[in-house]
């Protein structure tokens, strides 16, 4: 293994990694930051790039703050954060420069100038998975090792509420009890895979998902009536069965033990109900945060496209300001809570698409419905960005404006490329939103504008 002594960091790289230089190549080095000093060690090395792994700091930039999780770092690995190392105004400074670096480097004029920080630095995540392995105490859970499939068990998360810990140490207690072994991903044998917890805004629903290889779950009815009786929040438990191999948490086939598949949440206002299955933004303070930003940017009177709408909570919270909106997602659990969403809030003027948003929107934005009034189209894709056929759809139809939210920097600015060429949109904004404390995850905001013809 080769060895680097002495290796100065010199800036970030998206990913979470810290860059050095050392023989002529850039080296990228988890849980580093500028400034810092290392002894690393060499994982991989390609022509002109080289990843390693600290070994020890020679030097720290920045004294770590107290308080640190147990299972953050290069020793331990856990994958769920990578900057907790550093103050959380260093963390909006950090996010700030390299959004700025990526966007001055793929040719646009503007560039973020201030991220919005989120109200909550730790425990804010409504949502998680959690991957069960076991151990020499029996059944474990925790977070994977960055980079890996190895599951970093831990009892105390700093990013998520500590009833989910709780919750879920308690569950792999009695699922032991019962017999239930943790599946094991390179031989495809055992049962629980992943436990997922989400919370409401005030913490008074929580919803337990039991994600197994199959569907025989020993004892099912004991462990619904311990949990029940230990965790009067939870309003329901619900067993996803994911035969399949792969990273993929959840399968189709589902049962419910007990309650109801969802909770109710809020936001801005409004009243929801959320599905297991469906997207809901994990940070909702900065949802809040986000929505609000949206409503200053919305035509009045418009017609709205929100496109990856999940279960509808910008097409509904933006519903007032317009004349009509038309809410598109593939996924059919978020679709049903969207359109039960619209009517728990008394909204009568927003209607919703179960579709894939590539094969939805061609057809969509050359309805002749959308002549009669100014078309805005909000945007919140997967990581993976838009796909090609949305984004010429979008082009073509003359949509006088398009606010495109994304988690992925990287496919913002590709799919902001294609957006803006030859002269279709402009770029007017770029604002960030620290959606994912702790972490190097970025959610960013780009407002964008149709460019006036000369004629």
């Amino acid at each position: 293994m080769k060895l680097l002594e002495g290796l100065r960091i010199e800036k970030h790289a998206l990913g979470g990694y810290g860059i050095g230089y050392a023989d002529g190549k850039a080296v990228f080095v988890p849980y580093t930051h500028p400034g810092d000093e290392i002894d690393a060690a060499i994982v991989k090395e390609r022509k002109d790039i080289a990843f390693a792994s600290v070994t020890s700091y020679r030097l720290r930039a920045e004294i770590p703050p107290e308080g640190l999780c147990s299972a953050f770092g290069p020793l331990a690995g856990c994958g769920g954060c990578d900057w907790q190392d550093i103050s959380y105004a260093s963390q909006l400074r950090y996010k700030l420069e390299l959004l700025t670096e990526l966007f001055a480097k793929a040719g646009f004029e503007v560039t973020p100038k201030q991220m919005v920080p989120s109200p909550l630095e730790v425990h804010y995540r409504n949502k998680v998975f959690m991957p069960v392995s076991s151990g020499p105490e029996g059944l474990s859970f925790g977070i994977y090792e960055r980079g890996s499939h190895k599951v970093v068990t831990h009892h105390s998360c700093r990013i998520h509420p500590p009833i989910f810990d709780t919750l879920a140490l308690r569950t792999v207690q009695i699922c032991h009890q019962a017999g239930v072994t943790a599946y094991n991903e390179r031989t495809h044998t055992g049962q629980l895979r992943h436990i997922g917890i989400r919370i409401n805004q005030d913490e008074s629903q929580l919803l337990l998902c039991l994600v197994t290889k199959g569907s025989k779950l020993p004892f099912s009815n004991l462990l619904v009536k311990k949990l029940t009786e230990e965790f009067p929040a939870l309003v329901g438990i619900v067993q996803n069965i994911n035969r399949e191999r792969g990273n993929v948490i959840l399968g189709e086939e589902e049962k419910l033990l007990w309650g109801k598949p969802y909770l109710s949440d809020s936001l801005a206002g409004r009243q929801y109900r959320v599905h297991y299955r469906s997207f809901w933004q994990v940070n909702t303070a900065v949802s809040e945060l986000i929505i609000a930003r949206l409503r200053k940017h919305i035509e009045p009177g418009c017609t709205l496209i929100d496109a990856f709408s999940g279960a509808g909570s910008i097409g509904i919270s933006l519903a007032d300001k317009t004349r009509q909106t038309f809410c598109v997602e593939a996924n059919p659990a978020a679709a049903t809570d969207g359109e039960h969403n619209a009517s728990r809030n008394g909204i009568e003027n927003v209607g919703f698409l179960c579709a894939r948003c590539e094969d939805a929107l061609p057809t969509l934005l050359t309805d002749p419905n959308f002549n009669s009034a100014p078309l805005n189209i909000v945007l919140d894709p997967p990581r993976a960005g838009v796909q090609k056929p949305a984004l010429d759809a979008i082009i073509a139809s003359g949509a006088s404006k398009v606010l495109y939210l994304s988690c992925s920097p990287i496919t913002l600015a590709r799919d902001l490329k294609i957006l803006c060429a030859e002269g279709a949109y402009k770029l007017t904004r770029l604002q960030p939103f620290d959606m994912f404390p702790q972490t190097w995850h970025i959610e960013c905001l780009a407002v964008l504008e149709k460019e006036c013809s000369d004629d």
